[in-house]
């Protein structure tokens, strides 16, 4: 039978301000309401879905003859040609010709996640085509981000003939330099912004380079390197080759990073996690099924998983100044080892947490000095002598959240440098400002994303800097955007079943640009209210619409926000909307599902 309340449920109950401050609105489309709404009652029709998720796919594009490649993704229909992108040509002629020659190879990848399954990938692949290759990952506080000549001379000098630079390279134009003018071939292999100067190199592979046409400029550096190995081996069958690598047997590699380099979940990228996530289940890879058991996963991994579990235990390798441990654990073929460097890894994690929380804490004490100084500030620079290098990203990432406001931390060195980590909200493209104040001679060096960079400055710089940002993002806003919470369908409680927690999952991989469905209950009455966990920092409580019976729900990390203080008298506020995803609770037997908050607002406001 075919549920006709789509047209109603495209006008959902808006909500100007909420609890936490926040507006929510109805999620976006390019399409116009009707051709959503014709659209999701079709796509119900032929496929059975519910209503939620009709509308879900239907405001995306996905209508009914998407459908089945969408929940289904392949990268077989999804992977470009790999000569689609600039350089590409010339770096598989090297390293083809590298392979033939058994040459040694050096790899200088970034101290992230996204470096070290780049690292690791390439590392595998030639290995397994008889090349010996070299690994060297930075030392965060020691060589900061990216190659530097005394790392690179130092491959050479074991032999290397070609380098490649993955995760990193496309600024490091001084050190590229006087390799090539050494005679060294280099093969730059990312995906950061690239200035209207390339590295001088033998190849650049970089679909965000500006003359780049390939349109995947997307992808994390891994699923570059991951398309750059597809054009090898393919170069290699060409000339008769069989006994080649699974390239499909590292997508696990592959699906981690993306996930954790946090770029837009699309197209080949939710392929990339789809496929990678099942090659994870299957425990191929030693390191990775190792720190699995060390950081007690019991389950199936899927993407919190990786994001929030994995990846922050080999990001703490960096973070913590033993860069290359991630990426030994994820090349080690030895049980005992991998299980070693898991543990290591797992106490470098412990370590991080308690700086980060430290240096967070202190760093809020200085966001609201600011603020109380200037309210209207449009970005937030953080600045310490005593901050942990190693875990600045995170904790700019954790007052973005806070503020709802491009946040820079940055701690500073000996020698009065200002160096740190930038996080912004959807609107502002931090890595496109940073360059532009690197080229305006702000800053020293600085690269990323719209949604994270790096920079560092002279000390003396740092009141500039923030007049440059404050210029730059007021050109745009003269205030900042209301934070915004968008509302996927209107549903009851006992709407919320395990069916379509189900039905739910199939729509992932979830992330960035990729946002798991919001549904929003109304007139919900709160009952059997808790705040729990070690530290009680989340809500807890079961919401009541009288439709069914009571559906748990938790509210993570609500202590101490502005909202947090409110809920300590919700029975206080009368009948509630409360928005949120529904999830399989993984604690309660595998059918049961509970409701996690996003935001809460009175029924009636």
């Amino acid at each position: 039978m075919i549920d006709n309340t789509h047209s109603s449920a495209l006008k959902l109950m808006s909500v100007s301000t909420s609890l936490s401050g926040a507006k929510w609105i109805s999620e976006p489309s390019h399409f116009k309401p009707d051709v959503v709404s014709r659209q999701a009652l079709r796509i119900q029709e032929m496929y059975g879905l519910p209503p939620a998720i009709c509308l879900y796919l239907a405001r995306r594009g996905i209508f009914s003859e998407k459908v089945e490649s969408y929940l289904e993704p392949k990268l077989k229909l999804l992977l470009p040609e790999p000569n689609s992108f600039k350089g590409m040509e010339e770096a598989t002629n090297r390293l083809l010709q590298a392979v033939l020659q058994k040459e040694k190879i050096g790899i200088f990848g970034d101290y992230d996640v996204d470096g070290a399954c780049s690292a690791a990938l390439f590392y595998k692949v030639l290995t397994l085509l008889g090349c010996r290759v070299d690994i060297h990952i930075p030392d965060r506080f020691t060589e900061g981000y990216g190659p530097n000549l005394e790392a690179l001379q130092k491959l050479r000098d074991n032999n290397a003939s070609l380098i490649l630079t993955l995760d990193c390279g496309i600024t490091a134009h001084e050190p590229l330099k006087a390799v090539h003018d050494d005679g060294l071939d280099v093969i730059v292999i990312d995906h950061h912004l690239a200035g209207p100067v390339l590295p001088n190199a033998m190849a650049v592979v970089n679909p965000n380079r500006l003359d780049d046409e390939s349109g995947f400029g997307y992808l994390c550096a891994s699923g570059v390197c991951f398309i750059t190995c597809v054009s090898l081996l393919r170069a290699l069958r060409k000339l008769g080759h069989t006994d080649l690598p699974d390239l499909l047997s590292f997508l696990d590699l592959i699906g981690l990073a993306t996930l954790c380099d946090v770029v837009p979940v699309k197209e080949l990228n939710r392929a990339f996690i789809r496929q990678g996530l099942k090659v994870m289940r299957h425990r191929q890879n030693t390191g990775l099924a190792a720190l699995a058991d060390i950081a007690g996963l019991d389950k199936a991994v899927g993407e919190y998983e990786c994001s929030f579990v994995l990846g922050p235990r080999i990001n703490a390798a960096g973070r913590m100044g033993k860069s290359d441990i991630g990426v030994k654990l994820l090349i080690e073929e030895e049980h005992q080892n991998s299980i070693s460097l898991a543990i290591q890894l797992d106490q470098l994690n412990k370590q991080r947490r308690a700086i980060e929380q430290e240096i967070t804490a202190d760093a809020i004490e200085q966001a609201e000095a600011q603020l109380r100084q200037n309210p209207k500030l449009l970005a937030l620079v953080i600045v310490n002598n005593n901050y942990h290098e190693g875990v600045l990203g995170i904790v700019a990432g954790r007052l973005k959240e806070i503020y709802a406001m491009p946040v820079f931390v940055m701690a500073i060195s000996k020698d009065k440098i200002a160096k740190g980590s930038g996080r912004s909200i959807p609107s502002i493209p931090l890595g496109s400002l940073v360059l532009a104040a690197r080229q305006s001679g702000i800053l020293i060096t600085g690269g990323g994303h719209d949604m994270a960079a790096g920079a560092s400055l002279e000390l003396d710089q740092l009141e500039t800097f923030r007049e440059f940002l404050r210029k730059k993002i007021s050109s745009r806003f003269s205030f900042l955007p209301q934070k915004k919470y968008e509302i996927t369908s209107t549903i009851s409680v006992a709407g919320c079943n395990s069916d379509l927690a189900d039905d739910i999952i199939k729509c992932g991989p979830f992330g960035a640009e990729q946002p798991e469905p919001n549904l929003l209950l109304s007139h919900i009455s709160v009952n059997n209210v808790k705040w729990v966990g070690s530290s009680k920092s989340h809500f807890s409580a079961f919401l009541d619409d009288g439709t069914s019976k009571p559906i748990k729900a938790i509210m993570f990390n609500a202590a101490n926000t502005s909202i947090g203080d409110i809920l300590k008298n919700v029975n206080e506020l009368g009948p509630l909307k409360v928005l949120g995803k529904l999830k399989k609770d993984e604690w309660r037997g595998g059918r049961s599902v509970q409701f996690v908050i996003e935001d809460i607002a009175k029924q009636f406001d």
